[in-house]
């Protein structure tokens, strides 16, 4: 990174002991509070006095700019007052079209409610652009938007295609109590953005296009062109992204995918996911949740992925979880299906050459066996694994050719014969324990010399 940048089957399914266990991954429910306007103070802009009608009839797409543009003068608050307001995406040279775009950076966009103050879309093409400049208007690099906020407002895509929320070139957002609802594409989409926060963030029904197997309801990434003079071209990364409390439900393809993405070679890093919710019964593709091998310090925990059943026209099997970044963990974490077999494998995981590929507490509660395993070690793995108490409950456990080296551990280690620093991948410290499954020997490595004695029946 430089520093010059500026369902009722379900709910029928989960009862009894499946809610015991929802309960202690931390399911999250989530309300919006609603916002006040601060009467006539001088930064804050409400968009009615600019215009807007807000009864989901009359084109507010000039009105809202407008008080869009008088914030962003100098950083100010954007007020919504509840109602629908309808926008029309524009044509703009050089990037997609988009409806409204917040040119300055200190802009907050404030409503009513999360479902009481509400932007629709009237046409495809992108809702809301908060980004900078990018690469092809600044060959020496990307100016980004700064300390931007939206928070108890909703987005809506009224079934058209484009992004809802385009964040390209961004850095300290914040996304708070914000409602995203029937979009047919991704709903956000994140390049090169920092330092910036999720909260009780809900996306519903955001299924993407016909035949779509791209388009995750969020998609954190360094870049997604592979043309540097495109627009949505990235030279740098993702990087310390927080996502808390949010839910995802009624997906196509996915819920979250956080990648390298078309072009760049910067891993992303420093992401947070914690207390999320991932369900839909409106399946296309996935994986629900995918993190790619290019990622680093990726951190999930208190997850629920819930696959509950297909979009019509559909009925593959899909991985729930693809988990390949390094040095990560996922944790405490629930994947559950109900009656229909929607899950191929839980858990995809991979581990790169030097690192570990780390679950602890991810389990399955499956409604019907997976198609697969509850956990699949992909077979391009070069590094090791260290897998605690993840269990499926039903099906097989795990599955996919592992070379011996590179074995889950715990348990202990197993090895075809004796035992010694060469049946790992690197030198293990004192206290390390493993079996010669060969000669029936149980090794353990002290002052870093092996010594073993007899297993005996």
């Amino acid at each position: 990174m430089t520093g010059r940048r500026g369902a009722g089957g379900r709910r029928a399914f989960l009862t009894g002991a499946v809610t015991a266990t929802a309960v202690g991954v931390g399911l999250v429910a989530t309300t919006s509070a609603p916002a006040t306007a601060a009467g006539n103070a001088a930064d804050w802009y409400d968009v009615k006095a600019h215009g807007a009608i807000g009864d989901g009839v009359a084109d507010d797409t000039a009105a809202v700019q407008s008080a869009i543009d008088a914030a962003a003068r100098a950083g100010g608050t954007v007020y919504f007052p509840a109602g629908r307001y309808l926008v029309a995406p524009v044509p703009v040279a050089g990037k997609p079209a988009a409806a409204l775009s917040v040119n300055g950076d200190g802009v907050r966009l404030v409503g009513a409610g999360s479902k009481a103050a509400m932007l629709v879309k009237k046409t495809d093409g992108i809702l809301l652009r908060i980004s900078g400049t990018g690469p092809s208007l600044d060959a020496k690099g990307t100016t980004h938007r700064r300390y931007c906020a939206i928070e108890n407002l909703g987005l809506n895509g009224n079934g058209r295609t484009g992004l809802l929320l385009e964040l390209y070139y961004n850095n300290n957002t914040h996304i708070r109590d914000v409602y995203l609802t029937s979009n047919a594409d991704i709903a956000v989409d994140a390049v090169e953005l920092w330092d910036s926060r999720f909260h009780d963030m809900v996306v519903e029904s955001c299924t993407g296009p016909a035949d779509s197997s791209r388009h995750p309801n969020v998609w954190l990434r360094n870049s997604s062109t592979a043309n540097p003079r495109e627009w949505g071209y990235g030279t740098d990364n993702v990087n310390q992204v927080h996502l808390t409390g949010c839910r995802l439900e009624n997906f196509g393809t996915g819920a979250l995918w956080v990648t390298q993405g078309t072009a760049g070679t910067s891993n992303p890093n420093g992401i947070h996911i914690t207390d999320c919710k991932f369900e839909t019964s409106a399946m296309k593709g996935g994986p629900h949740f995918r993190v790619d091998a290019s990622c680093r310090h990726v951190f999930a925990r208190n997850i629920y992925a819930y696959a509950g059943n297909f979009a019509t026209g559909y009925g593959t099997p899909q991985n729930i979880i693809d988990w390949a970044p390094s040095a990560s963990a996922l944790e405490d974490t629930l994947i559950a299906c109900g009656t229909t077999t929607t899950v191929n494998s839980g858990v995809i995981l991979y581990s790169a050459k030097g690192q570990t590929g780390v679950l602890r507490n991810v389990n399955g509660l499956y409604g019907t066996k997976p198609a697969g395993t509850h956990i699949y070690y992909e077979q391009s793995s070069t590094g090791d694994f260290r897998v605690e108490n993840s269990y499926g409950n039903t099906g097989g456990q795990a599955s996919g050719a592992i070379p011996t080296r590179n074995q889950p551990n715990p348990p202990l280690r197993l090895v075809a014969g004796p035992v010694s620093d060469a049946s790992f991948q690197y030198p293990p410290l004192d206290g390390t324990m493993a079996v010669d499954t060969t000669d029936k020997r149980l090794y353990v490595r002290v002052g870093g010399t092996w010594t073993w004695t007899e297993l005996r029946a």
